[in-house]
């Protein structure tokens, strides 16, 4: 799936919810200022895993929700499950950062147990997410996160108010 078409999937969401892991601090901090910027345009928490809560910190952002992948992955399979702290229940799980193996266990739990769509913007294609990025070199992944947050920018700014 090209940037534009998983723009076009997050735009169209009313509550997305973005789970990053500890990876979003390596290639150069790219993927954090992706994680950072997506959640302000779409005005949504993040879910902080592993010891990315730190790191989200260090760049100024402090809606985020500090929750295991495997914590995580079984509220969301409830179905009597509210969402994160008076967020609501989301209606796209946007997922990257974390340890590919986690990330496909959520995915493969959620396609299987949860009304709850999926997104993985991560460099590696995830066969188990209902959305994903094909596999991608890391310049051509880093890229592809800067036209998704663009299209994003630039889709919000489209938005009727």
């Amino acid at each position: 799936m090209r940037p534009d078409v998983a723009a076009r999937i997050i735009l169209k969401a009313e509550k997305p919810l973005l789970v990053v892991g500890a990876e979003i601090a390596d290639h150069g901090g790219a993927p954090l200022r992706t994680a950072v910027r997506l959640a302000q345009e779409l005005e949504m928490p993040i879910i902080a895993t592993a010891h990315s809560c730190k790191f989200l910190e260090k760049e100024g952002f402090t809606n985020y929700v500090e929750m295991g992948l495997v914590e995580l992955t079984n509220a969301a399979s409830d179905p009597e499950w509210q969402g994160v702290e008076g967020y609501g229940k989301p209606d796209l799980i946007i997922v990257f950062g974390a340890h590919l193996d986690l990330m496909n266990a959520l995915f493969q739990t959620l396609k299987s147990f949860s009304d709850i769509p999926t997104l993985s913007i991560s460099r590696y294609f995830m066969i188990n997410a209902d959305f994903s990025l094909p596999n991608l070199d890391e310049d051509l992944w880093l890229q592809s996160l800067e036209d998704l947050c663009r299209e994003v920018e630039k889709g919000r700014a489209k938005a009727p108010l």
